[in-house]
């Protein structure tokens, strides 16, 4: 894995350029909008730059054959600086733009070398200007290296071949040889040393990114693992209701709450009728398919501040916040009959049940839930002996 993302990341010292494409072209888009912002600015100042100094020319020349022919290469150049800057967006190919730059960077230096030509008054100063702009193709135009290395090398030998074809001497081309090699040298070595930094500062911002993400995604997992060791720890497996542990907290912190409001409180304990036939009759299967049915009834039918748990076996409890007897003995009936209603599909049968409800509500005397509860129970088992399928309270 490590020995991958090495690979990945590694960047060629000589294009100043990550070896992997896709590497290198998601470092582009991740510069895009500083490179565009950069290179629409040093364009439009090449520009006008080139434009600026038709001046001088003017001044020098005149109204003049030698004036037209520099006004114009000054024009197109310029012209073509402009076509390059309309056509870059913020989606534009990094290595296309690098072309069409250098292609007019190779026309530009090609153009310039009429300077020597018509204006031998101001060679020295010609060659200063190439060598600033070799410097300035080299450091400051924001293409690729590769190009901006070749275009340089161009800039040098076209600069040669005129000065020969113009009759300088061997000395003095070999003086102008190592003047402009200096800009170039300087210029690509302070590009290279940026070029590579800049690059593995992003393969470490990447890799420190992806590094957070699997950390975020761990503590995401740990936290949802949390959450279900949580939940595991607090529900009962089959049905989903809350267990005994969490029941018992919450219906202590609701007695509490009902003896600080003074509103009333009342626990029901819901007990399906004749469970032992359906498991004799249809097997453990169907048992629990009729409890997460009767579980689910009960979600659907209360309130989402009543608190439901299974007591255990074919026994649930119920607890209603703000309720009085009367009105849970009334919500009783409605599951009663919500319940017998309810079809269990368990395979080549559909199964009803019914069950027995027995209810009790707080009373001053109540200290603990457990006493609400024995009350409740009580009320039940009266009403499994009157005959089951019914509601049955107990006040006190």
């Amino acid at each position: 894995m490590m020995q991958s993302a090495a690979q990945e990341y590694k960047v060629s010292k000589y294009l100043t350029e990550f070896q992997n494409r896709r590497t290198e072209e998601a470092y582009q888009k991740h510069i895009q909008k500083i490179v565009t912002r950069q290179l629409r600015i040093t364009l439009v100042s090449w520009a006008i730059i080139l434009l600026s100094f038709a001046i001088p020319d003017y001044l020098a020349l005149g109204i003049s054959g030698s004036f037209f022919y520099l006004l114009a290469y000054r024009v197109i150049i310029a012209l073509s600086l402009v076509l390059v800057i309309t056509n870059i967006k913020p989606d534009t190919d990094f290595f296309k733009i690098s072309r069409a730059v250098a292609l007019v960077a190779v026309a530009g230096f090609t153009g310039f070398m009429l300077f020597f030509i018509l204006r031998p008054d101001i060679t020295i100063w010609v060659i200063g200007m190439i060598m600033i702009q070799i410097v300035f193709l080299m450091i400051f135009i924001p293409i690729r290296f590769i190009l901006a290395a070749v275009v340089g090398i161009y800039a040098v030998v076209i600069t040669m071949a005129t000065r020969l074809a113009l009759g300088t001497t061997t000395n003095d081309l070999i003086g102008l040889f190592f003047l402009l090699m200096l800009p170039y040298i300087l210029g690509g070595a302070t590009t290279m040393r940026l070029g590579i930094s800049q690059r593995r500062q992003y393969s470490l911002f990447i890799q420190t990114e992806t590094i957070n993400q699997e950390l975020m995604m761990e503590i995401e997992h740990r936290r949802a693992l949390e959450l279900k060791l949580k939940e595991m720890a607090s529900t009962d497996p089959l049905t989903g209701l809350a267990n005994r542990r969490e029941y018992e907290t919450l219906f202590m912190h609701e007695i509490h709450r009902a003896r600080r409001s003074g509103t009333p409180l009342a626990a029901c304990i819901l007990d399906l009728d004749h469970f032992k036939r359906v498991n004799d009759t249809y097997g453990h299967a169907a048992g629990d398919a009729v409890l997460r049915n009767t579980a689910q009834l009960l979600k659907q039918k209360l309130r989402t501040m009543d608190i439901i748990g299974r007591l255990g076996g074919e026994e649930f409890i119920i607890l209603l916040p703000e309720t009085t007897i009367d009105q849970a003995a009334a919500i009783g009936t409605r599951l009663l009959e919500a319940l017998a209603e309810m079809e269990i599909d368990v395979g080549k049968t559909v199964i009803r049940v019914t069950a027995t409800i027995g209810i009790s509500g707080l009373i001053d005397e109540d200290e603990t839930f457990n006493s609400i509860i024995a009350r409740a129970d009580e009320a039940l088992y009266r009403g499994k002996n009157a005959g089951r399928n019914r509601v049955e309270i107990k006040t006190s």
